[in-house]
């Protein structure tokens, strides 16, 4: 067997406060993630640090240059790459040359090599053009199985870049959904008055859930927040914006409802990774004795789950609905009950049962509500162990 000559490829990479912040690799491989010469020099980098050469900024080594060496240095550059950098150095020395240029107004020069200032955001290094250029293939593809395949690969990975708090997360979600709005099938359909395939659907579905994750991040600052609702009325003032369900007018949809106003509260307490296990970590601020977040996440769970609420029009809608309250109770049949759980779920089922028009079980209960009884099936479950009469109440109510 032959082996494929080897090639060598130039790598540079730019470091600003621990974030790796700008790459160039000369392997012209177009693609969103890092190319494979990247990541090595980078673990080579980590391995080896000393047999590394690491850069002052340009303009620190110029300022240790006589003018002799400054001369030599520009003539120098000048001669390797005359053609590119000639005419660029005519006019830069015409400008400097000229009193009266706007060169001149300002003081000192800009240095790319010196990176941000301290109190300038640095984030990771993402190419927004291979993101949008990405986007835009895939959805030219039709939405089919391979193309959104790869979209929910780029929506788990914005996922992961939210998980790990990288600033980056806003940013590629942003760019995709920007290639979304621009998809010329939403005109088509629009003019002809179809709907859109429910694949697609489910990617619009899925581009929702994870503004809601941003929007909702307790970490994020209300000068991002603003921006991100400023963006989203912008999106949704475009006549080809989808509506989260065929019960929408002109109103935003739930997306931008849902950012909070005090987004700095409890700040502190929220930055602890979920573990394996669902656990009780106490929640200091709160008045009750013995709560937890695992408490008041089951307790607002059930809240959601029992409230009286309008089944949306159109099969999909109501299909999402019940797919959406399917996954929550799954989640909830995850935590093992103990002594303090089985305790809320009494309390929701007494209130559920005794409360009036916003309980789903009710005495009243309007005829296009959303049906209880996969809830009520779960709360008769769990309760039956502990409380069969409660139980019982609780699964005749339904069933009436």
């Amino acid at each position: 067997m032959q082996s494929e000559p080897e090639t060598v490829c130039n790598v540079a990479i730019s470091f600003d406060r621990c974030k790796i912040t700008s790459v160039t690799c000369s392997c012209g491989n177009k693609d969103i993630f890092y190319c494979a010469h990247v990541v090595a020099l980078s673990l080579y980098r980590i391995r080896k640090p000393d047999q590394v050469k690491l850069h002052l900024p340009i303009s620190e080594t110029l300022f240790q240059m006589n003018r002799d060496q400054l001369q030599k240095f520009v003539q120098y550059l000048i001669t390797v790459h005359h053609t590119e950098v000639l005419p660029t150095a005519q006019k830069l020395a015409d400008e400097i040359l000229s009193q009266n240029s706007e060169i001149n107004q300002v003081h000192g020069a800009p240095d790319p090599t010196a990176g941000a200032s301290i109190d300038d955001e640095n984030c990771w290094h993402l190419d927004e053009e291979q993101v949008q250029e990405q986007v835009k293939l895939f959805l030219s593809q039709g939405g089919y199985h391979g193309s959104g395949k790869q979209l929910n690969l780029l929506f788990a990975k914005v996922r992961e870049m939210l998980k790990m708090r990288d600033s980056n997360g806003a940013r590629m979600l942003t760019l995709i959904t920007e290639q979304f709005m621009a998809d010329p099938r939403l005109v088509l359909w629009r003019q002809q008055g179809t709907a859109m395939t429910d694949k697609y659907r489910q990617l619009w579905d899925e581009l929702g859930a994870l503004w809601m994750c941003i929007v909702l991040n307790p970490h994020c600052k209300l000068e991002q927040k603003a921006s991100w609702l400023k963006q989203l009325k912008k999106w949704n003032s475009v006549d080809v914006c989808p509506w989260e369900d065929g019960n929408h007018g002109n109103e935003l949809p739930n997306l931008t409802n849902a950012l909070p106003q005090g987004a700095n509260a409890n700040q502190e307490n929220m930055g602890q990774c979920k573990s394996l296990e669902y656990q009780h970590l106490p929640a200091h601020k709160f008045v009750e004795d013995g709560e937890s977040y695992l408490t008041l996440a089951v307790e607002v769970a059930l809240i959601g789950l029992g409230q009286q609420r309008v089944m949306p029009d159109g099969l999909y809608a109501q299909e999402k609905v019940c797919r959406n309250e399917e996954q929550l109770i799954s989640k909830l049949q995850e935590i093992e009950l103990d002594d303090t759980l089985v305790k809320i779920f009494r309390k929701q089922a007494v209130f559920l049962l005794e409360a009036g028009p916003y309980s789903g079980l009710g005495e009243v209960v309007h005829r296009e509500s959303v049906p209880m009884h996969t809830f009520a099936k779960y709360l008769f479950t769990s309760l039956l162990p502990h409380d069969a009469e409660l139980a019982y109440k609780t699964a005749l109510r339904a069933m009436r």
